[in-house]
């Protein structure tokens, strides 16, 4: 178990915070003012700042909690003081609870995976992840810490057992793949991890902030190809890159040959994660964009977000020529799509290193999704996010489209898939437990 300086851990945090007062100065004037109300205040950001233009009488008569979806997009949204606090807090990489997000797959669907109250994600350092329970796990029922038995057969059974339980109260879920023990904890979330053939690599946090990077021998992911590294980033937020710089580092040491980055159901982040990211993987080359993106606003300036070269520890670079393939799907978004735009304009994939998932029937009905098959979500906005510093009170807006290095493609509304030369793979569900989606990537690889 390797130990890193709890210093590192305070820079992502400190570097998004210069950035949004470098960037997002010109929105003082509208934000910083003193207003009769809080709807007075979000109606003079919206309309200097909202990337397409509404009417005032909509913005007064939909009232704050009603703007998301009705009078603005689905991506902008009203926090009070409280609700913003928490969402900066989670972002930050704090949770509390155990860890998963689950959904309730119907028996009507007839699926050969099955049906029930099925976990769809673990986050990293959390205690369903240090339960040893994984994603495309079914949950059949739990057991209290006094030894009573529940059955669990929808999400309101597992709920209303989760919502039961006090903070340090160790449980057991009973799943079909076993037992695991946990108990409600506060952790420090985190969001990259690594496998090759012979085991895999986590990285956890300890209660004083340091980040330890854990291996643990496995043959979970038997499959992948000799030299392979399977590299898996959930979101851009927290330490993601410091995490992703020390797998990379352990990549290189091992002297991995090419690496497998799977972007799947990572709905993106922080600007300033991308920045980031983009200079651990283009910093080896001989030539490379000074852009990780651009940004085009309501006004029709244009502003550049720069490659942060945040380390010159050459140890954490991904090696020029690094054969990378790229997992997505259509809950690949936003700064995920951002980050595949920095590996094709810079050369380092092309289109056809690319596999997205293709999903049955059932699954896009199920989710709404039968116009995002075979490709990413669509995402070339971005947000930004202003604080009436009187109330605390926040208003996330959507202020620009995104373009990727080159300078002009935006993938708003199209995203990336087939239609550019990626390659679909067969997909059961968003996830599996088994994941046969990247086993066949393994195989067409091979092949």
């Amino acid at each position: 178990m390797k130990k890193f300086s709890p210093k590192k851990i305070l820079v992502p945090a400190l570097t998004f915070a210069l950035s949004l007062a470098i960037i997002f100065a010109c929105a003082c004037n509208a934000s910083c003012g003193i207003y009769a109300s809080t709807l007075d205040w979000a109606w003079a950001v919206i309309d200097a700042y909202y990337l397409w233009d509404v009417s005032e009488e909509d913005v007064r008569a939909a009232g704050l909690e009603n703007l998301s979806g009705n009078v603005l997009d689905i991506y902008s949204t009203y926090y009070t003081a409280d609700e913003y606090e928490q969402v900066n807090s989670s972002n930050e990489g704090n949770r509390s609870g155990i860890g998963v997000s689950y959904q309730y797959i119907s028996p009507d669907l007839d699926l050969s995976m099955g049906s029930g109250v099925y976990i769809t994600s673990v986050l990293g350092n959390s205690p369903a992840y240090k339960s040893g329970l994984r994603p495309g796990t079914f949950v059949t029922g739990a057991i209290s810490s006094d030894g009573e038995r529940v059955e669990i057969q929808s999400n309101t059974d597992f709920s209303s057992f989760m919502n039961a339980r006090q903070t340090g109260e160790e449980f057991t879920l009973v799943t079909d793949r076993g037992e695991f023990v946990m108990a409600k904890e506060e952790y420090v979330m985190s969001y990259c991890s690594m496998a090759t053939s012979q085991g895999e690599w986590s990285v956890s946090y300890d209660a004083s902030g340091d980040m330890s990077l854990d291996y643990a021998d496995s043959d979970r992911y038997s499959y992948l190809p000799e030299g392979t590294a399977y590299i898996s980033l959930s979101q851009f937020y927290g330490n993601a890159s410091y995490e992703m710089a020390e797998l990379l580092r352990q990549f290189n040491s091992m002297g991995g040959t090419s690496l497998i980055l799977d972007l799947r159901n990572n709905g993106g982040g922080y600007v300033s994660i991308v920045q980031t990211l983009a200079h651990l993987f283009t910093a080896d080359l001989d030539s490379q964009y000074d852009a990780a993106m651009y940004a085009q606003f309501k006004d029709g300036s244009t502003s550049e977000y720069a490659v942060d070269k945040f380390t010159s520890d050459s140890s954490c670079y991904l090696p020029a020529g690094t054969p990378v393939t790229v997992l997505a799907n259509n809950g690949t978004a936003s700064a995920s799509e951002a980050l595949i735009g920095v590996l094709v304009s810079n050369g380092v994939i092309d289109y056809s290193d690319i596999y997205v998932s293709d999903f049955p029937q059932e699954y896009l009905e199920a989710t709404g999704m039968e116009d995002k098959n075979c490709r990413t979500y669509g995402k070339g906005i971005m947000q930004s996010t202003f604080t009436y510093f009187i109330t605390g009170e926040a208003l996330k807006l959507t202020v620009a489209r995104i373009m990727w290095p080159d300078g002009t493609t935006c993938i708003h509304d199209v995203g990336v898939g087939v239609n550019d030369g990626c390659n679909a793979v067969e997909a059961a569900w968003s996830v599996t437990y088994a994941d046969e989606e990247l086993q066949a990537v393994c195989a067409s690889l091979a092949a």
